[in-house]
């Protein structure tokens, strides 16, 4: 009992309550929301931002940042197309062999960080220039079509006639990884390094593998992801995930992941994910323009930061208490 009560004093918690809520008022005003149709779709266009999103955490947790999530998402979701369409090469094969390059693509973020000491804002946001800017000179910007029927399966595909298989990889990469986190050394080391990298280094964690470790991880969800969608388009194009960084500091920010490092969870990550899901659906439904989706979103993880900001500090939440109740 008292478990569930933390949690829903949590970031996490709070922002699954306030998804349950917006859901029943939408489903009350428009009859729609809780269908299986929309549901399905929902958790389809969730899976691929979550997927994103549990490397942004993992990196959050260290007290890093990926901005280049997006742009190796486009990098492998394009070379797993070459391979099936150019080269011939069987789907799972080139699935494979892509993901290898987002860690590549990965590891090269974390060599800079971890060893040369640069911030991972300037690192990753000049990678991800570079990474943009490779898929434009090898497609031209137009599109790779003619992707086999497999990949498109297993991206589309639904098992049960219920379950869509990406939500299945989706868990399946979270319950990994809530593993690794809660029961390895790496986890402990990972949010060691995020709450006091000083003492980390002192007690003999060898914090620049970890950190080099973390954002290959990244990258190869970010792979993942940007392979899976090509997938499920049947064919790659440049403007694939271009939404994903936003998207996935989003969702790991309102699942509860601290910005400061140290503190967060890839099953909050899943509830962040929904949550700004939510929020696209319900925006549709009501035949709101979409134009105030990234308003609204912006505006739900500057308060999550906020609330998160003040909950972790007296300071602040003493002088709240001064300026509401003059005490």
């Amino acid at each position: 009992m008292d478990k569930v009560t933390k949690f829903f004093k949590s970031t996490a918690g709070m922002v699954l309550l306030v998804t349950i809520f917006v859901g029943i008022a939408v489903h009350i005003t428009t009859g729609n929301f809780f269908t299986a149709y929309n549901i399905s779709t929902l958790t389809r266009a969730a899976s691929f931002v979550i997927i994103v999103g549990f490397g942004q955490t993992i990196v959050l947790l260290t007290g890093g940042i990926d901005l280049s999530v997006a742009t190796i998402g486009s990098v492998c979701g394009m070379a797993s197309a070459i391979f099936m369409v150019d080269y011939g090469i069987h789907p799972y094969l080139a699935i494979v062999l892509a993901s290898l390059i987002g860690i590549v693509l990965g590891g090269i973020n974390g060599f800079f960080i971890a060893y040369f000491k640069v911030t991972p804002f300037i690192v990753t946001l000049a990678t991800m220039q570079i990474y943009k800017g490779i898929v434009y000179v090898i497609t031209k910007g137009m599109p790779i079509t003619g992707m086999p029927e497999a990949a498109e399966s297993l991206a589309n595909g639904v098992i049960g006639g219920i379950l869509p298989n990406i939500v299945i990889i989706m868990i399946v990469i979270c319950l990994l990884l809530t593993l690794m986190l809660k029961r390895t050394k790496l986890g402990r080391y990972i949010y060691a390094l995020g709450g006091n990298r000083n003492c980390a280094k002192i007690v003999g964690i060898p914090t620049e593998r970890i950190e080099l470790m973390v954002y290959c991880l990244s990258g190869w969800l970010a792979a993942i992801a940007g392979i899976l969608m090509s997938c499920k388009l049947a064919s790659f194009q440049a403007s694939i995930g271009e939404s994903w960084q936003m998207d996935s500091i989003t969702a790991a920010v309102l699942g509860g992941t601290s910005m400061a490092g140290g503190v967060g969870s890839v099953v909050g990550t899943i509830i962040g994910g929904i949550l700004s899901s939510v929020i696209s659906t319900c925006i549709t439904l009501l035949r709101i323009s979409s134009y105030w989706e990234t308003i609204v979103t912006g505006a739900v993880v500057l308060i999550a930061v906020l609330i998160d900001a003040i909950k972790d500090n007296p300071v602040i939440q003493s002088k709240i208490k001064r300026t509401l109740f003059g005490k």
